[in-house]
């Protein structure tokens, strides 16, 4: 396993083409379809289409919203993470609108969202639309029918010729991507991984985190055929066995996804037969362990640069939330460069009133409607946040918070014990709560061995996917907790 870029042994990629200045995600998708219109473009859960299916589902749907939403606009997606979603955010672009990318994963941190992103409709599918009914409050929700193939599309949706610069995609926070940002990323993430029609690539980031993007129009912008894939749905130990049953030929994930991919395969599970690897951060995000790991269980493989994102903390849905808190004026979430590997957030907030906010009621406030991953570790609070002349926040003079914070020791006995554990595995004579698996001297082995040290002490099985999201020991801890509660 080296740390270089892989040239396809198939032929060349067919991002090469240099975009015109007016182009769109749009445009090249409709001529990558119309090359390549028989071959599978995606697949998953329920079902599968091939490009020229895709496209004209995608058009059915652009006709059924183009009657509430259009060029500079805004359309909220609440669908799960399958074949429609990928319909919808296609659909949206065609009618020159923005998606507004909303996880039903995380129900409680949406209604956040849509009032910082303001959209004009709210784009759902069957399975989610009664918690999406719930969150729009008055706003007009819309349902992606099962028959929109069969839609009468009116004809190419394409927005006006200046759409190249208009908005694409809505971060939670407002801010916003255009359509020339979009593209641009999508084939420079083919253009590392080299993807040819050849290809055929497992879409695991869900269209609500930052890293969807490059993996969706990556892939449907060269003619390489999607699989929709959740590993935080599938049972654990089928995923890597997934990959190989649907011949993936390369693998964009997260170093904490591909230690699961390792750990899966050290207990034997089948491994496809990869030709490249992209882990957001890069090989540097790897111990050599690691390295030697991919190596072994995917011999042949070259490791590429991979996208932001995934499963990386995602700081601006925990400031939209902290915002949205009573007892919180300000807020600023930024990574802790002092922070071993992991990229812990901490949030800094200020407080209207006399009676201040309490850091750890709003740690459980975030906790209830974040992942794990994207909940800071700390916060802090501050009587003002520090700016610049310009008025924005000085990210450089906002104070170091392990000098104010507690130093994570185990509060219970249960936390004590568990800490135990966690010190016999990696062969530590002392952890803090806030201390990182990986960073401790962890590897996908001593994960195995951990776990099981703690379903042989407690009786309760602790997913590894939960685990890996945030790997840290109070992660652990509340897992075990939540188990034999």
């Amino acid at each position: 396993m080296t740390r270089q870029q892989t040239a396809h042994p198939g032929g060349q990629p067919t991002d090469d083409i240099p975009p015109a200045p007016d182009e769109t995600p749009v445009r090249r998708f409709r001529a990558t379809a119309a090359r390549f219109g028989d071959r599978l473009a995606v697949h998953g859960p329920s079902g599968r289409w091939t490009y020229r299916e895709l496209d004209a589902v995608s058009d059915a749907l652009a006709a059924r919203i183009r009657p509430a939403a259009g060029p500079g606009d805004r359309v909220a997606l609440w669908c799960g993470h399958d074949i429609a979603a990928v319909a919808a955010v296609l659909a949206v672009l065609k009618t020159g609108a923005a998606y507004v990318p909303l996880d039903p994963q995380q129900p409680k941190a949406q209604p956040a969202v849509l009032a910082a992103t303001a959209p004009t409709l709210l784009l759902t599918d069957a399975a989610h639309a009664r918690a999406a009914e719930r969150a729009a409050e008055g706003l007009p929700v819309l349902a992606v029918a099962g028959d929109d193939a069969g839609g009468d599309a009116a004809g190419p949706a394409f927005a006006p010729e200046d759409a190249a610069g208009a908005a694409a995609r809505v971060l939670p926070d407002g801010d916003t991507e255009t359509n020339r940002e979009v593209l641009a990323q999508a084939l420079a993430f083919a253009g590392r991984l080299s993807l040819t029609p050849e290809d055929r690539m497992p879409l695991v980031a869900r269209h609500a985190l930052d890293g969807s993007a490059p993996e969706l129009f990556g892939a449907l912008l060269t003619g390489a055929g999607l699989h929709v894939l959740n590993p935080y749905a599938a049972p654990p130990a089928t995923l890597l066995g997934d990959l190989a049953r649907h011949r993936a030929t390369v693998l964009h994930c997260t170093p904490d996804l591909l230690r699961l991919f390792l750990v899966q395969s050290e207990a034997g599970a089948p491994a496809p037969a990869l030709r490249a690897v992209a882990v957001a951060g890069g090989g540097e995000a790897l111990d050599d362990g690691e390295l030697s790991g991919m190596t072994r269980h995917f011999p042949g493989a070259e490791l590429v640069p991979g996208a932001a994102g995934g499963r990386r903390p995602e700081p601006a849905e925990a400031e939209v939330l902290l915002r949205a808190h009573p007892t919180v004026r300000h807020a600023a979430v930024p990574a802790d460069p002092q922070a071993p590997p992991g990229h812990r957030l901490v949030g800094y907030v200020t407080s209207p009133g006399p009676q201040g906010a309490a850091p750890e009621e709003l740690l459980r406030y975030l906790r209830a409607a974040l992942p794990e991953h994207a909940v800071p570790q700390r916060i802090v609070v501050l009587p003002r946040l520090p700016l610049d002349p310009s008025g924005r926040l000085d990210r450089s003079r906002l104070p170091a918070p392990r000098a104010a914070e507690p130093d994570g020791a185990p509060r219970t006995e249960q936390e004590r014990r568990v800490t135990e554990l966690w010190c016999e595995v990696l062969a530590r004579d002392t952890a803090a709560l806030p201390d990182e698996f990986f960073a401790s001297g962890g590897d996908s082995a001593r994960v195995m061995r951990l776990l099981q040290r703690v379903r042989a002490e407690y009786g309760v099985a602790v997913s590894v996917p939960a685990f890996l999201a945030a790997p840290t020991l109070g992660t652990l801890t509340r897992l075990v907790a939540a188990a034999v509660a």
